[in-house]
């Protein structure tokens, strides 16, 4: 009985060093650990310690090269989560608490990205899974680690589920030792979560896609009308390697937009996602305030830049072709230059008058010029158009004149004929800006999509607006949106500026335009689209394995290839003036205009005329 008392005597007396040793090797876990990942962390402990073994860890923390804070709670509140990228709970198991910090950090979804854990496992089990996260959602992105005791070392796993409830999968992260400290498995040093994990097992991963043909979907593989739906064709062969670098099973689900907030409630591929049915976007989408609260964006794919396209138009329609042949200088000097000619014509008419009077040459007088302004003027004009005349000047120094006058004339006549003929195929590149388009004559289209028909309706610019209601959809007539071809089509039969995503318009340009009519092809920006961004889920536990998969499809040059394959670049011109342009009635008006007011200046003469001749009948008579 005596050795039995001794026995059990020691063992009491021994009990509170042992457990102390245990907590200490514990701390020194911990401490390691938090060192191992070598930056600033702050530490949300939910632990059931004595007050001196919660001292311990604090100081040995406080020691640490990279500070750690650590902060102490009994339950799990969103106002202890103040710093997402930096956080690191820790809890022990064993603890009664643990099980309800656990279920309310599973309700409030900490453990995915980016919040750390590392879960204290009892040291009388076998099991490295504890049974208190069996129901948690550990998911393939989440960085769970638990500790696993066997005598003087510790195992560390990272524990997660497969996809869709196939089972966990454990990865080895390190051994602890109390004499060597951590040593870390080489597969966790080399490579990141999100690649060692990036193998998903087939599970099926729904992409909500932008359909607006039925002939889409049958045209998805070979891409025969690729100017139709081509955004949503683009970034299925952008997709696909996707899936395959995540060995992930596609499946699609279609839409007609790409999703707007409507009376509280999202329409097309943001609807889907936020009704769950889609785990990601099948089309780029632009960044929006509002889209930001359903999806988490991750990497640029396909460019969209939409902008007006239009053909440099005839001079005519921004310019009179007629007053461009000479400088305005040139104008003002032919003014008093044709003035001076009517005076020297003016005398060298009276001076020939005196001298046939004073010779009596009465049969020279039918075809000599007589000293009238009115005369003299019609003369010159005669002479300006290249026309010739019944009278004239019969000395010798009024031939002098009128040769001088004609020869003038002539090379006058002559560069302004030229010009004409060159402005005539000119055309004009003074269209540059909205507001220059807004007061051209050019007409206007856009291509009949969703974005365009939001877009341009709901502007709040002024000049847009204007655009909008005077040359796109005015009061009382049909809104002018066109499919990409008959847009296209209407752009190479007259001048119109056609709003379009530039690479898709330019493809149809190559496949029906003549190779003149590539030419002075010109853009104008009217909607400010920034680039879209391929998105998924907000919350996504294959957010950083997407990511990371279409970062280095964009690397090898699989976005770039499907691009290219897609999209057109401008044409190159390169035969510009090899084709004639007829003249057009705009090219014409201003003469038709001069003919106009020429014939009413001429029956108003011819009025006046016949007026004042009954005047003189009159005195006469009288």
């Amino acid at each position: 009985m005596n050795w039995f008392v001794t026995i059990l005597g020691s063992i009491f007396i021994c009990l509170p060093f042992v457990l102390s040793k245990t907590m200490d090797s514990e701390i020194k876990m911990i401490v390691d650990f938090l060192q191992s990942f070598n930056k600033p962390s702050n530490v949300i402990a939910n632990l059931c310690w004595g007050n001196s073994n919660i001292k311990d860890l604090i100081t040995n923390l406080a020691n640490l090269e990279s500070p750690k804070s650590i902060k102490f709670v009994n339950d799990m509140h969103t106002k202890d989560i103040f710093s997402n990228h930096k956080i690191i709970f820790l809890v022990d198991i064993a603890c009664a608490g643990a099980t309800q910090f656990l279920d309310k950090a599973k309700a409030g979804k900490y453990f995915g990205r980016p919040y750390r854990w590392l879960v204290i496992n009892r040291r009388d089990t076998k099991t490295v899974i504890p049974r208190e996260l069996e129901a948690m959602d550990i998911l393939t992105d989440s960085e769970v680690y638990v500790s696993q005791f066997d005598n003087h070392s510790c195992n560390i796993n990272l524990i997660y589920k497969k996809p869709q409830n196939h089972g966990w999968i454990i990865e080895k992260y390190g051994t602890w030792t109390e004499n060597n400290g951590f040593l870390l498995s080489r597969e966790v040093t080399e490579l990141v979560t999100a690649i060692r994990r990036r193998n998903l097992y087939g599970v099926t991963v729904v992409a909500s896609m932008i359909i607006t043909d039925n002939n889409t979907l049958a045209d998805m593989q070979y891409l025969r009308h690729k100017e139709t739906d081509w955004l949503t064709k683009c970034n299925y062969h952008q997709l696909a390697s996707l899936y395959d670098f995540a060995n992930a099973t596609r499946k699609l689900i279609f839409t007609n937009s790409w999703g707007y907030l409507i009376n509280g409630s999202w329409t097309g591929i943001l609807g889907d996602i936020s009704q769950g049915k889609a785990d990601l976007p099948g089309s780029v989408l632009v960044i929006t305030k509002e889209r930001m609260e359903q999806l988490d964006y991750l990497a640029f794919l396909s460019p969209i830049d939409v902008k007006f396209i239009f053909r440099e138009p005839p001079l005519s329609y921004q310019n009179n072709l007629y007053l461009l042949p000479f400088k305005t200088s040139v104008w003002f000097c032919i003014g008093p230059f044709v003035g001076l000619l009517i005076f020297a014509m003016y005398v060298n008419a009276y001076w020939d008058e005196k001298k046939c009077q004073c010779d009596n040459e009465e049969e020279n007088q039918t075809t000599m010029l007589i000293p009238k302004v009115s005369d003299v003027s019609v003369f010159v004009m005669s002479a300006i158009s290249q026309q010739g005349s019944n009278v004239e000047l019969k000395g010798t120094l009024g031939r002098f004149v009128i040769l001088i006058i004609f020869l003038v004339f002539l090379f006058l006549y002559t560069a302004y004929s030229a010009s004409i003929v060159v402005l005539l195929q000119a055309s004009s590149n003074q269209i540059r800006t909205l507001s220059d388009l807004l007061n051209s004559k050019l007409e206007l289209g856009v291509e009949d999509t969703k974005y365009n028909r939001y877009f341009i309706s709901t502007t709040k610019d002024p000049v847009k607006k204007a655009i909008y209601e005077t040359k796109i959809a005015p009061k009382g007539s049909k809104p002018k949106f066109y499919n990409l071809v008959d847009g296209i089509l209407e752009l190479q039969k007259k001048p119109f500026a056609f709003n379009c995503v530039l690479g898709t318009g330019y493809r149809v340009i190559e496949k029906y335009f003549y190779e003149h009519e590539k030419c002075g092809l010109q853009e104008i920006q009217y909607i400010q689209i920034q680039n879209p961004y391929q998105a998924v889920k907000r919350g996504s536990p294959y957010r950083e394995i997407f990511k990371i998969g279409l970062l280095r499809n964009a690397e090898h040059g699989l976005n770039d290839r499907t691009n290219r394959i897609m999209l057109s670049k401008k044409p190159v011109c390169l035969v510009r003036g090899g084709s004639f342009v007829s003249v057009s009635l705009v090219d014409c008006y201003p003469i038709f205009l001069l003919l106009m007011y020429g014939m009413i200046l001429g029956q108003v003469l011819l009025l006046a005329e016949l007026i004042h001749h009954r005047r003189m009948k009159k005195v006469e008579i009288e």
